[in-house]
């Protein structure tokens, strides 16, 4: 009989991986499908496809002997809080690889980083509207294709952009948005919930000193421009002005610019009521203080994608390109995603193996018509780039 419930599908993927896993026996899974009301004619199809599958993704010797070769080594450098706790462990153990992980708070740290040379970085998480600065200054390695066949299974709309052509140096591994947090036991009540007038108006009048932004650049003045009606992507030097001038004036009822997951706490201990922040960090505060929600205002907010790459003078770039495949895989994927409160753009992890109740939030995977209201950041022109020093020099400074 076919398989028509997707929940029965996804419970006999997982049942196949811990059989393999050695979790499960083979027997088990055969009562566990039977009890189901699947033949055992269907079961034993689906155990010789997915042995099949599993084989195909086990590394080969030539695989193992040639991560012998470059070191068995591997430093990764992610964003803070933005993977499963098992996937570095498990990755060493199936390929005999020692990764030294790093984090950093922004793409501005990561990018001096990479500029200042030295770094021994294998693999990196740059932003989309990050990559192009990094490929005109030469940080990246391309990388090789052949290497990565699990990149059939990534999202088309996420590839071969224009910020990186044809996937030469990138391979796209979460994404998100930048909009909103509030604690309902303090903004009940507030006719601005659901506008950044929760943030421009409410905040100095009913907030003060409880208002929080991230300390990413691009982000913070976006906040300003969507309030105001104009495109994040703006060229305008009058319109960027204006939305200085804008965040000059809430600026001191401001507790703080936030690097990185930092702000995530402030929420969590109420330190702030109402935050400029990216959604995964949002929906992981609310997992520790449920008042503390979303909201995708009613003006917009902005949408990036992180991607993994590889720095030009990676020492151990095979290394770097097998673990970027094993990053693929629609489980590990799926994993990462449900850790780190982000979307994956793996299509096959969020058809098989992301929870439903996270595909349907949202807070991480938006409907088409909050999707609307999201616009991408783009790369800052060499033109307006000294606006955008000067007013975020200004602000932080004041």
């Amino acid at each position: 009989m076919p398989i028509r419930e997707r929940r029965h599908r996804r419970w006999l993927d997982t049942w196949v991986e811990a059989l393999w896993e050695e979790r499960l026996t083979r027997r088990e899974f055969m009562q566990r499908g039977v009890a189901l009301g699947i033949s055992t004619t269907l079961l034993s199809e689906i155990l010789s496809q997915h042995r099949q599958a599993f084989a195909a993704q086990s590394p080969s010797p030539e695989v193992l002997e040639k991560i012998k070769k470059e070191g068995g080594q591997l430093f990764v450098y992610n964003w803070e809080d933005y993977i499963h706790p098992d996937t570095i462990p498990d990755f060493e153990k199936e390929f005999g690889v020692k990764v030294t992980y790093d984090t950093f708070p922004g793409n501005e740290q990561l990018l001096a980083k990479l500029q200042a040379g030295g770094a021994p970085y294998d693999v990196v998480f740059p932003t989309h509207n990050f990559l192009p600065i990094h490929i005109a200054q030469g940080l990246l390695a391309p990388i090789n294709h052949e290497h990565i066949p699990n990149m059939k299974n990534i999202m088309p709309k996420f590839l071969n952009t224009s910020f990186d052509p044809g996937n030469t140096y990138s391979v796209p591994y979460a994404w998100g948005m930048t909009a909103m947090a509030h604690n309902t036991k303090y903004t009940k009540g507030d006719p601005h919930v659901g506008s950044w007038a929760l943030m421009f108006v409410s905040g100095p009048q009913r907030y003060s000193g409880k208002l929080g932004f991230t300390d990413e650049r691009e982000e913070v003045m976006a906040t300003a421009l969507e309030y105001l009606g104009y495109s994040v992507n703006t060229h305008s030097e009058k319109e960027l002005r204006e939305a200085g001038e804008l965040l000059m004036k809430i600026k001191p009822h401001v507790k703080a610019f936030y690097p990185g997951a930092e702000e995530k706490k402030a929420l969590i201990t109420e330190d702030i009521i109402v935050a400029h922040g990216w959604n995964g960090e949002i929906v992981k505060a609310h997992w520790e203080n449920p008042a503390v929600e979303w909201i995708l205002p009613k003006e917009g907010g902005t949408g990036w994608f992180d991607n993994m790459a590889i720095p030009k003078d990676a020492p151990h770039k095979f290394t770097a390109e097998v673990f970027i495949n094993y990053m693929l895989r629609p489980r590990v994927a799926a994993n990462n995603s449900k850790a780190s409160g982000y979307a994956t753009p793996n299509q096959v992890a969020v058809e098989r193996y992301v929870d439903p109740k996270i595909a349907k939030n949202p807070a991480i995977y938006p409907t088409e018509k909050e999707l609307a209201r999201i616009e991408f950041l783009a790369v800052i022109p060499d033109e307006i780039l000294p606006i955008y020093d000067e007013i975020w020099t200004r602000l932080l400074g004041s």
